[in-house]
């Protein structure tokens, strides 16, 4: 009997022994008979981790300098609901640690976790009662993190608010309903964009490979009006 694999969706197949592989989310080693064609692999810890400590995982151990596939690699990840505040910390530590790998510079736990204090904050459902997509700020937080902004900050500061607007408006421009992984997606297009310009790295942001894989799960999802949306 043949099972989707939860990253690509292709059948996973037994083997005749366990192959040695690397978990696609924390880079671990370890051993499975059962894979698909490309060799995904979750290791256990992964596997039955929740959000907070998938985004922690990935924001310490993602060696990609592209956002959004550091993004992807979390939003896929079954903890994760299809619309929630999550998506605020996960466009925050993929732009952050796309920026610091692209820049060779390390990543502490510290980091995430002030990263992931900040936007947990914000509301669900900020873009409709506050004008403000949470993936935009989360972008925005990302910036204050990798300038050392805060509220008394000149240069940094503006940075760090252009940021998020940049984001917001590049959000806003997709239209609605809600769709918080295209709402990422954009955010970290925007976000590439600025880093660009401040600090002088190509990020490269791609856009999903493939299909959309949401569609499925998102109610609201707005398909042909949507770039992301390449068929079910």
């Amino acid at each position: 009997m043949e099972f989707p694999c939860p990253i690509c969706g292709q059948p996973m197949h037994k083997q005749q022994k366990p192959k040695k592989l690397v978990c696609y989310f924390c880079g671990q080693a370890g051993e499975s008979d059962l894979t698909c064609e490309a060799e995904h692999f979750i290791c256990e810890a992964c596997r039955l981790a929740d959000a907070q400590e998938m985004i922690e995982k990935v924001g310490l151990t993602a060696a990609e300098t592209d956002p959004i596939k550091i993004a992807d690699k979390l939003m896929i990840h079954p903890a994760f609901p299809v619309y929630g505040i999550e998506h605020h910390c996960i466009a925050a530590v993929a732009m952050f640690k796309a920026v610091k790998n692209a820049k060779g510079e390390k990543v502490d736990k510290k980091d995430i976790k002030k990263l992931t204090t900040l936007t947990e904050k914000l509301p669900y459902g900020s873009c409709g009662f506050l004008g403000v997509c949470g993936a935009a700020a989360g972008v925005g937080a990302a910036f204050s993190a990798l300038l050392g902004a805060n509220y008394t900050s000149d240069k940094e500061r503006s940075i760090a608010m252009e940021a998020t607007s940049r984001a917001n408006l590049a959000v806003a421009r997709e239209g609605g309903p809600r769709c918080c992984a295209a709402s990422v997606y954009t955010a970290l297009e925007e976000g590439s964009n600025v880093a660009k310009e401040v600090f002088h790295i190509d990020l490269k942001p791609s856009p999903p490979l493939k299909r959309c894989k949401f569609v499925t799960r998102a109610e609201d999802c707005r398909r042909l009006r949507c770039r992301f949306f390449l068929g079910e």
